[in-house]
């Protein structure tokens, strides 16, 4: 058994303080936010229906939209081909073509085995050189997710392959279906490695999109929702209230509803009446009336009664 460790041009590691080296160059911002860059893998996290593939539709026309001359690799490796078909025309119909488009190479590798994906995963890579590339559904290019020894060789291969090509890898997992969390040792080393870590989340008619990790400044949460075409549509960021904000807002509706404007009712009886429709203690009632009207919110008349001081909640 030979032991001698391998020997590496150490010079290649290097670097220096003299050395000139340029900040990754970007492929997709939100809001002028620094998103995904060439060189780095990134991952998209989501339960099953989450609508992770419109997602990915979405994201692969923003990155061509503000790329004019970036070309995309779109890799599926678990819907069947009418699925992937799909998936290529939806794309063709956000950027508004109608015939072949080099920019966009699509690639169905459903009937393959896991060793098999993985090699023409590599292959397409090399041959195409895209600036920009989507994996859908790496676990399948993994024999075993829970083997650690595989997980971070497979990493490495798309770190390595990222940094080769100066192109982006972006890698689309299934969560977990109990813990939310990216499954096995795989999905653990992606976590660690990703540039950003998009979390895809249903909301009935709409899915949200939250920054689930990112080594960049956090983008805001959006959501999006499906046409009637059955394209994806941005429908602006999600706005999230603190718990104090929350609070504060279902005090002010609470009181809203009680004091239809220009009514008043004396102060033990809005106490009662607050206690009961906001589920709380009459010690608690009276803390927020006494809140709200040093907030200005609640005015005590000259008779002692409690009006609003404004018309309605916004």
């Amino acid at each position: 058994m030979n032991t001698d460790p391998k020997k590496f041009n150490l010079s290649e590691c290097e670097v220096h303080y003299t050395d000139d080296i340029p900040e990754p160059e970007g492929l997709l911002y939100f809001d002028l936010l620094l998103v995904l860059s060439r060189g780095n893998i990134s991952t998209v996290k989501g339960k099953a229906k989450a609508r992770k593939s419109f997602f990915i539709a979405y994201l692969v026309q923003q990155v061509l939209l503000q790329n004019p001359d970036a070309t995309a690799l779109l890799i599926d490796t678990e819907q069947s081909r009418t699925f992937v078909y799909k998936l290529l025309k939806r794309v063709y119909r956000l950027m508004g073509w109608t015939a072949e488009n080099k920019r966009l190479k699509v690639l169905s590798l459903r009937e393959y085995d896991v060793l098999e994906r993985r090699d023409i995963f590599v292959q397409s890579v090399q041959e195409h050189q895209p600036d920009f590339c989507v994996l859908d559904g790496g676990v399948d290019i993994i024999s075993d997710f829970n083997n650690a020894d595989e997980s971070k060789q497979v990493v490495g291969l798309l770190m390595k392959l990222s940094t080769e090509y100066n192109c982006h890898i972006l890698n689309v997992l299934h969560e977990g279906k109990t813990n939310g969390e990216l499954r096995g040792h795989f999905g653990a080393e992606m976590l660690n490695k990703s540039e950003t870590v998009f979390e895809v989340v249903k909301d009935g008619d709409v899915s949200v999109v939250k920054p689930y990790a990112t080594r960049n400044q956090p983008f805001d949460e959006f959501s999006f929702s499906i046409n009637d075409s059955g394209l994806p549509v941005y429908n602006g960021t999600v706005t999230r209230m603190t718990r104090a904000e929350i609070t504060e807002y279902n005090m002010k509706l609470s009181f809203t509803k009680l004091l239809t404007p220009n009514k008043i009712i004396e102060y033990m009886a809005l106490c009662n009446e607050y206690s009961e429709i906001a589920g709380c203690s009459e010690a608690t009632a009276k803390r927020h009336i006494s809140k709200m009207q040093k907030d200005g919110y609640l005015r005590k008349t000259d008779a002692g009664g409690y009006c609003l001081s404004v018309v309605q909640l916004e």
